[in-house]
């Protein structure tokens, strides 16, 4: 069964600067959504609207049709912000733990990490904690999630592992997927969308990246 998320007519203002008028995305289970913007666009405001971790003027949240309670929203959605997730001093088996995810499946699909059960963030590198933290992300529970890039400061090899994961968990679930990394996303997403001027719009084509300003 198809299940389908729509963040509608969000409104972020910051004093007299507005930020989004008319922020809109959707996902369906069994694709990925990719969202598109300029530094600044709104991409990661939306998102956290959406969540709850940002106080706005206005934000419509519905599954299947059936508006979301936003205190209960991380029971749908599981998400990836565009800072740490792991918070230092803690080990990943115990975020793994927290998450309902088995750490050693996730060794499974990237071994190295196995002499990292008891480590940090701290102890990684930026692209190893990273990748860490999303994996942790998709491989739990939830209907929908949301990826906020989660590409950055991962190496080349592990983003095409990366996304075969993506692929893979977007069989039953909905991923939304935003990054700065225009050609990752593109080559794993089944629709586009792009913020600009407050708006978000769907991409058909590259001329409408270009129309909108994201693309020369």
């Amino acid at each position: 069964m198809e299940h389908k998320l729509i963040v509608d007519s969000v409104v972020v203002r910051f004093g007299q600067k507005t930020v989004l008028s008319g922020g809109y995305i959707t996902s369906s289970t069994g694709k990925v959504t990719g969202l598109l913007g300029r530094n600044g666009a709104g991409k990661s405001c939306m998102f956290r609207a959406l969540m709850g971790g940002l106080k706005v003027e206005n934000v419509m949240v519905s599954i299947d049709g059936n508006p979301i309670d936003r205190q209960k929203i991380g029971n749908h959605i599981k998400y990836l912000p565009q800072g740490r997730l792991i918070p230092d001093g803690m080990p990943l088996r115990r975020a793994f733990e927290l998450y309902g995810v088995n750490y050693w499946a996730f060794t499974n699909q990237f071994p190295k990490y196995a002499r990292h059960y008891d480590s940090c963030t701290w102890d990684l590198s930026g692209g190893e904690a990273r990748l860490a933290e999303l994996c942790l992300v998709l491989m739990s529970e939830s209907l929908f999630y949301i990826l906020d890039e989660p590409f950055s400061q991962v190496d080349p090899v592990s983003i095409e592992a990366v996304q075969a994961l993506i692929r893979e968990r977007s069989k039953k679930h909905g991923i939304i997927v935003t990054d700065h990394n225009y050609q990752a996303i593109s080559s794993v997403a089944d629709d586009l969308f792009v913020i600009a001027d407050g708006y978000t719009s769907p991409v058909r084509n590259r001329d409408d990246l270009v129309r909108h300003g994201y693309l020369r």
